[in-house]
């Protein structure tokens, strides 16, 4: 072998270490970067269920907001409106495209399942009506007509 294959091979064998490197390097960060999504995700469902805690099941079950005692009325309230304002913080990851399609997917249908249950679509109306500016990402996907669910 001369001295010029030599150097050829170690070239070659230098490319290739260095493009496994690079193959490596890139699956890593890909994984990484999904773990990391993966977590985001899941600290917004973590959210949603310490909200979701101060929400009685007889509201679950479609009772108004009135049929509750007076206390919890505004205990839940408060609840539903925190949720209405994370429904609008992940409309907009979605938007932004920090969500996975597939997670958006199932959170767009939970979001469009509660806020047409009575005590959400009735504090709903009231925001939409208060504060006529806020919420913007969340009136993208709330029908007009929401109607209670049956």
């Amino acid at each position: 072998m001369t001295l010029e294959q030599y150097y050829q091979l170690a070239g070659i064998g230098t490319f290739i270490a260095t493009a496994s490197i690079a193959a490596i390097a890139w699956w890593e960060l890909n994984q990484l970067r999904v773990q990391s999504r993966t977590a985001f995700e899941d600290s917004l469902t973590d959210e949603y269920r310490k909200i979701m805690k101060y929400i009685p099941t007889d509201i679950w079950l479609g009772s108004e907001l009135k049929a509750l005692e007076e206390e919890r009325q505004q205990d839940c309230r408060d609840a539903i409106f925190r949720y209405i304002d994370l429904s609008n913080e992940q409309a907009f990851l979605h938007e932004q495209g920090r969500v996975r399609p597939e997670t958006w997917k199932i959170w767009r249908e939970g979001i469009l399942y509660n806020m047409a249950l009575h005590a959400f679509r009735d504090l709903w109306q009231e925001v939409m009506t208060k504060s006529p500016e806020s919420f913007s990402f969340l009136r993208k996907i709330i029908p007009e007509s929401n109607s209670p669910v049956r």
